[in-house]
């Protein structure tokens, strides 16, 4: 339809191309000025009356400020006259009718056009409404005062994705940047063009080949798993899916979108958290994974990178992420597979290998990991740490201690700790226990907590990016503990596998302490024994 109005457009990028060497050869200015859009407009002799008056109009408008907008009012970018447009048409344009605005400090953010007029305007026959806004995709119609006055042909000039997923997609979501990509695909920031929300769209590719054999991170039977379970669970501290398109190469899930950022990169902006913040995230992570598996679902890959908030505020819901590994559990069932991120696997995972089974106890042990990890910095297990396999440190629960980041951490925190990563399973504390324990009684933190969830259970009925992780480089040398750090990507040595090869890691240097009087007589292992 779009293609019918247009003058001669054929070759948009040739005449881009050409009207910015005119410009250059003209003008000669110290830059090229970004043609980010382009109005182009439709044809006089349309079916009738109901077009431009004449064909003295423009071809087209080059769009390159920020804000384009049209009416009659002598300070809008596009003035419409009677000269333009017949009469009985320009006496229905509003002063102010319509604006279009693009964030050109933001990657790959799209058009966005609001209505501001009392007769309507309307997008490829669709009225959008008065102060409402809506995303202007490549070839879009824009009409006024009625959906038959059709005036311009959007032209979008700045590289987009939109052809790369199913047209079901692109119809209804506007795709943009990259925000990350981990061993299972991409997650892409899209937005809805009809409620201008941003959301995040994670892409799975259902054949990935790795070394010649399939990559069993991208198996659809585990990606479909993933799907039951994210359409299964609703819960303000878990991760909502707006909605899941099945193609026959991919699958693409359109989630929440997460605007702090993972748990991980605030504890390694931030060095460590506090123990009043901590209890305040954490108690939400133990309320999810509560729910969880109330519902019989165990995570089984619970880390920072897992754990996403929701702003950037310290006052923050916290959701769960991420269950490719996840697994329903029926009363008396048990798993067996042998998975997990290695820093934050369970010992009886390890004892099982892949024989033997164990129960959901393990999601307590990867939530005192990351308990660990919140309070001082550092990973409690590692392979940095040369004295121990890092198979050997988590099958007895040797963890790594210092003295110098813990000296003023709370007793009760530390015994909370300790609690967790307890070996024996039927020791182990349980997450009621956690909720109950004396560390977690701050009646302030318990009312925020209930009263953030409270509101956005009310706001969203429960229903509803990041980020997928990256890894760390190697490091040479033997590190005792080293500064937080997370960059690169650096694969596990141990003799045991993992589903996720390259997960990131926080590690802590000697370099920082040897100068410490305290520290370098207690880094030691500890254990819950």
């Amino acid at each position: 339809m779009a293609e019918d109005l247009l003058p001669d457009c054929d070759n948009t990028q040739t005449q881009t191309q050409n009207s910015q060497i005119e410009w250059s050869q003209q003008n000669t200015p110290s830059y090229i000025p970004t043609i980010w859009g382009r109005l182009y407009s439709t044809k006089v002799a349309m079916t009738g009356k109901h077009c431009w008056k004449t064909a003295n109009n423009p071809e087209y408008y080059d769009l390159i400020q920020p804000e384009f907008s049209l009416g009659r009012a002598f300070n809008c970018t596009f003035i419409m006259k009677k000269e333009m447009i017949k009469e009985n048409i320009i006496k229905n344009v509003s002063k102010q009718h319509f604006v279009i605005r693009r964030d050109l400090s933001e990657p790959l953010c799209p058009a966005i056009i609001t209505d501001l007029s009392y007769n309507g305007t309307f997008i490829n026959g669709e009225k959008i409404g008065k102060g409402k806004s809506q995303v202007l995709d490549d070839n879009d119609v824009i009409s006024v005062t009625h959906q038959i006055v059709k005036i311009f042909i959007f032209k979008d000039l700045l590289k987009n994705e939109q052809d790369k997923v199913p047209k079901e997609i692109s119809k209804k979501y506007y795709i943009s940047r990259t925000l990350g990509q981990g061993a299972c695909g991409l997650v892409k920031l899209v937005y809805d063009k009809i409620k201008c929300t941003k959301y995040a769209m994670k892409i799975i590719k259902k054949s990935r080949l790795t070394n010649g054999q399939m990559n069993h991170l991208n198996d659809p039977e585990k990606i479909m798993n993933e799907i039951n379970i994210m359409k299964a669970v609703r819960h303000p501290c878990i991760i909502s899916t707006e909605e899941v398109f099945d193609s026959r190469d991919a699958v693409y899930i359109v989630l929440e979108l997460m605007q702090g950022g993972e748990l991980f990169d605030r504890i390694t902006k931030q060095g460590h958290l506090t123990e009043q913040l901590t209890r305040f995230l954490f108690r939400q992570m133990v309320l999810a994974v509560k729910y969880l598996h109330s519902q019989g679902i165990t995570h089984r890959d619970l880390k920072p990178e897992n754990v996403l908030l929701e702003s950037k505020e310290d006052d923050t819901v916290v959701k769960i992420t991420d269950f490719g590994l996840s697994k329903f559990v029926g009363e008396d069932s048990f798993m067996k597979t042998m998975c997990g991120t290695p820093l934050y696997l369970a010992p009886e995972v390890l004892r099982a290998n892949g024989q033997r089974s164990y129960g959901p106890e393990v999601d307590v042990w990867s939530l005192g990991v990351i308990f660990f990890v919140c309070l001082v910095g550092y990973l409690p297990f590692s392979s940095d740490y040369k004295d121990l396999s890092l198979k050997d440190q988590i099958m007895y629960g040797k963890y790594r201690f210092s003295q110098a980041h813990w000296k003023n951490i709370s007793l009760q925190a530390k015994l909370l700790m300790k609690r967790m990563l307890t070996v024996q399973v039927d020791r182990r504390i349980t997450l009621n226990q956690i909720l109950n324990h004396s560390w977690m009684q701050d009646h302030d933190v318990i009312v925020r907590v209930e009263k953030l969830l409270s509101q956005k259970a009310l706001m969203r009925d429960m229903t509803q990016l990041t980020v997928s992780s990256k890894s760390t480089d190697d490091e040479n040398g033997n590190p005792t503990i080293v500064p937080l750090v997370a960059s690169g990507k650096r694969a596990l040595s141990d003799s045991f596998s993992s589903c996720e090869p390259i997960p990131k890691k926080l590690r802590i240097g000697m370099s920082d302490e040897k100068h410490d009087d305290t520290t370098s007589t207690t880094n030691s292992y500890c254990s819950d024994d």
